[in-house]
């Protein structure tokens, strides 16, 4: 009969879930995420709170008829709109990648094996 919970030091998981990711994850990438957050934070912080404040000041201005709070020969607004989408695209992106890694993890979960049979990990 095959093993369907392992013990491990950090408590029983889906053996077969386990066997699934013995081969193909890379805990890497669990460093990698913790990189993706270091830039995310650094990047959230200060400079996009900054530029997304920018860019209201600009849309409020052309939207709304505000009085205009940002110089405008600094740049445009579709320029700023532009870029500030691309970079949070690459941030979704990236964490996109360490959220399937995640939910791989959270698989490992007890309740996702078929029974109760359990073998010590050696």
């Amino acid at each position: 009969m095959a093993e369907r919970l392992r013990k491990t030091a950090f408590g029983s998981v889906n053996a077969a879930a386990l066997e699934r990711l013995l081969e193909p994850f890379e805990t890497q990438r669990l460093l990698d995420a913790v990189d993706q957050v270091d830039r995310l934070a650094e990047w959230i912080g200060d400079s996009f709170r900054q530029d997304l404040l920018r860019l209201h000041g600009m849309a409020n201005t052309i939207i709304n008829n505000a009085p205009k709070t940002i110089s405008s020969d600094r740049e445009k607004i579709w320029e700023l709109a532009g870029s500030l989408a691309m970079e949070l695209e690459e941030m979704v992106e990236d964490l996109g990648a360490t959220l399937e890694g995640l939910h791989q993890l959270a698989k490992l979960a007890p309740e996702f094996a078929e029974g109760d049979t359990e073998e010590e990990d050696s």
